[in-house]
């Protein structure tokens, strides 16, 4: 009876737990082929590659459940155990609790139930110690059915009621349904029929005041059968029978349950045996039927007694004893000795010739079950105790720990405020060198924008006067050489009239008017050649300038695009001084540190702003790592003065780019 009552508590804590997981969105449900066993093992392998954290740590735990919902155990176990040790190591509380708790549910349906209270022990300890007591409700209702399975009646009804205590004030429906049902098994086990059936209704009413209550179909069913399994120990069959038949639909059961379909109309079959109705023998045999078929040993063994027990009962000893007799090797083989102790007592009343073997093979069978429940109790005990020792152990281990970390702190402390005294002293006598030496930088910075905008300011000085210069060379053609000329002209016309000696001589003179004029022209022209271009110093050259000032000691190629659509001479000066001296910095930057092949820089002019693009094939950085050093902050702080934007953009082995929005 124990091991089949075991069965049907891991049933309903499955049942459950699963419709728990069905109210929950998570990470695996949201695939549907997560559902199929080699897409979790895939899922699985994606997680192991990954390092270590808490939400590593939620995608494991929900991946285990998922095991555990295909009865994958030991997956379920393997990750469960992974989550524990890996929580450890990075001292995730949460993570603790639950590898431990769902350690403690591998080894419970194992039936290690040794193994597993030694885990919820530690579970609850941990638990206790944390702020929110976490997974406590949990861990107390899985201590109290692993009690109930050794029979500590008393101290699994205390636990339960004290995980009823902590989910009711969560309102965590499904814990409180688990625990109702524990707690009504814990008093039928003290013969407290009366306040089990209230805590079996009380589960079924909660049940019912679900969003969805057909989810807990199955769950309905085994507590119909509960309170009817009491009313039987009652004598009460015939309220079993009618009970059982107004509550549960047996037609639809069969489709979907079968075994627990068996194990109600065996508790029916029973109660029809009992009150002699004729009806019982067909359901004993058709619960037998199924059971064989199933393959489950529980309801074999107990099917086999009822109808050994019915035959008995109709002074057939013959055929009682056949059916004995198998259900007496099957409980012992699989070591369902409960109901082995009744069997062996049908047996002395089935051989009366050999009735004191059977008597005497039951009361060492019950003394060594008594023995074992003794020592269990007793081990159970000693787990306890040795939990709370190992507890109060590391208590006080963690506290001499912390003693030691503290004078291990203040030696570190004294130490560090020594060397930061050393490290300063140092510094104040270097300091001020190094003051004088950023000043004199900056004065050298100053002083070169300030050569460079002199530089500007000259070159458009130098293109006034050069447009001085064209007005005034036109002025000097056209009214001094073009009047001349034309007057010439006119004056040498007189030789298509007359060609007298007199009008010759006279012409003669124009001639010669006509080589000053000449030697005026050429003037000009010399003096247009020696002044073309010989003070031009624009924007575009000097920034050549830098690229001839690298390429004199490196093997840069330089690539400069310029816009056709820039007007130089429309930008402000100041603004062409920033860009100058970002770009200057970006180069030094590049010769020094990014190993390029080749740099290109375009500049072009889009609506109202100047995009610059400074690019590099070099070896590139990482950005994370970028120090922000004086020379990035002030290319920043120099786009930032002309209204501008400036970016970089950069990784390891592909390279640099440098990106500056100005507005004009």
């Amino acid at each position: 009876m124990l091991l089949k009552n075991i069965f049907f508590l891991l049933i309903s804590s499955f049942v459950i737990w699963g419709c728990q997981q069905n109210s929950n969105q998570n990470l695996i449900n949201s695939d549907r082929s997560f559902n199929k066993k080699d897409s979790l093992d895939i899922f699985y392998f994606n997680l192991s590659n990954k390092k270590y954290d808490t939400i590593i740590r939620s995608q494991l735990s929900e991946l285990a459940e998922k095991y555990r919902a295909n009865l994958s155990f030991e997956k379920y176990f393997k990750i469960s155990k992974i989550i524990e040790s890996k929580s450890a190591f990075i001292k995730d509380t949460f993570g603790i609790l639950k590898g431990k708790s769902n350690i403690g549910i591998y080894y419970y349906k194992k039936f290690t139930l040794d193994s597993s209270y030694l885990f919820v022990c530690n579970a609850e300890k941990i638990s206790n110690e944390t702020k929110n007591k976490l997974f406590l409700g949990s861990i107390l209702q899985l201590k109290a059915n692993i009690l109930w399975c050794h029979k500590d009646y008393s101290g699994a009804e205390a636990s339960a009621i004290q995980a009823l205590k902590i989910v009711s004030q969560k309102k965590y429906i499904d814990d409180i349904i688990a625990c109702y049902i524990t707690i009504g098994n814990c008093l039928e086990g003290m013969n407290n029929y009366e306040k089990a059936l209230e805590y079996y209704n009380k589960a079924i009413h909660k049940i019912d005041d679900l969003e969805k209550p057909l989810q807990y179909s199955d769950l309905k069913n085994q507590t119909y059968n509960n309170i009817a399994r009491i009313y039987q120990k009652q004598n009460l069959y015939q309220k079993t029978i009618t009970y059982l038949e107004n509550n549960v639909n047996f037609n639809k059961l069969k489709k979907s349950d079968i075994k627990t379909y068996s194990y109600l109309i065996k508790t029916i079959a029973y109660s029809k045996f009992k009150l002699n109705n004729p009806d019982a023998l067909p359901l004993f045999i058709e619960v037998l039927q199924i059971s064989e078929s199933t393959k489950f040993v529980p309801t074999q063994v107990e099917a086999n007694t009822y109808l050994g027990e019915y035959y008995l009962d109709k002074n057939d000893t013959l055929i009682a004893k056949s059916y004995f007799n198998v259900a007496q090797k099957l409980s012992h083989r699989n070591q369902i000795y409960e109901d082995e102790l009744k069997i062996l007592r049908f047996l002395a009343l089935a051989n009366p010739d050999n009735a004191t073997y059977y008597s005497d093979r039951y009361i060492q069978l019950n003394d060594s079950l008594q023995s074992v429940e003794r020592t269990t109790r007793d081990k159970f005990a000693r787990i306890e105790f040795e939990t709370d020792e190992v507890t109060s152990k590391n208590k006080i281990v963690q506290e001499e720990n912390n003693k030691l970390s503290r004078q291990i702190l203040y030696i570190i402390v004294f130490t560090f405020l020594f060397l930061i005294i050393i490290f300063l002293w140092i510094r104040m006598n270097t300091q001020k060198n190094k003051s004088r030496e950023l000043l004199l930088k900056q004065e050298q910075q100053k002083a070169n924008e300030v050569i460079y905008q002199l530089m500007l300011d000259q070159q458009q000085k130098i293109e006034e006067g050069k447009n001085i210069e064209k007005i005034r060379i036109s002025q000097e053609l056209h009214d001094g050489v073009m009047g001349k000329l034309s007057s010439i002209r006119l004056n040498l016309y007189v030789l298509n009239k007359k060609t007298d000696e007199e009008t010759i001589q006279k012409c003669l003179e124009h001639i010669k008017e006509i080589q000053n004029i000449e030697k005026e022209i050429r003037t000009i022209a010399h003096d247009l050649n020696g002044e073309l271009f010989s003070t031009e110093v624009d924007f575009i050259a000097i920034v050549e300038n830098i690229f001839t000032a690298i390429k004199n000691h490196s093997n840069i190629d330089f690539d400069l695009k310029i816009g056709e659509n820039i007007d130089w001479g429309t930008v402000c000066t100041t603004i062409k001084i920033n860009i100058y001296r970002i770009i200057q910095e970006a180069l030094q930057n590049i010769d020094k540190y990014a190993a390029a092949n080749r740099v290109t820089i375009s500049m072009n002019k889009l609506e109202s702003n100047l995009i610059i693009s400074i690019e590099d094939d070099g070896i590139g950085f990482n950005k994370k790592n970028l120090k922000n050093g004086i020379g990035l902050q002030n290319m920043q702080k120099r786009a930032e003065e002309c209204g501008g934007s400036f970016h970089i953009l950069s990784t390891p082995k592909t390279g640099t780019k440098i990106s500056l929005v100005i507005p004009i």
